[in-house]
């Protein structure tokens, strides 16, 4: 199985001032980043081989469109002071027989031919 760690997203408070600490404790911060179509935000922590993404609902119509609502994100924000968990793992892989089973997602800001699953 080639399955790789691409990111790990946290849910956070508007505009992430939890990335405050991370800043403290000297990790450096990648470029803020919008996601289009989807209606959240990130700040974002680059390692040699993965990301960590400090990610909030920034347009709160957009996020419960037809595309974003099946991936819940709404839900899994507005819900993470209480019974939701609000960490997220992203693998990836370039072989197809490790992928799971799920629904293809195509968020407006990835560029052409790329996808989640």
């Amino acid at each position: 199985m080639g399955l790789e760690l691409d990111h790990v997203f946290i849910f956070v408070s508007e505009g992430a001032p939890e990335a405050e600490v991370l800043l403290e404790f000297g990790f450096k911060e990648g470029e803020p980043n919008v996601h289009p179509g989807q209606g959240t935000s990130c700040r974002r922590f680059f390692f040699n081989n993965m990301m960590l993404e400090l990610i909030w609902v920034s347009d709160f119509e957009e996020v419960k469109n037809e595309l974003t609502k099946t991936t819940m994100l709404w839900e899994r924000w507005s819900g993470r002071h209480d019974n939701v968990s609000p960490f997220g793992i992203i693998v990836r892989s370039s072989d197809e027989e490790d992928l799971f089973e799920g629904w293809e997602y195509k968020p407006d800001y990835l560029p052409e031919g790329l996808s989640f699953l």
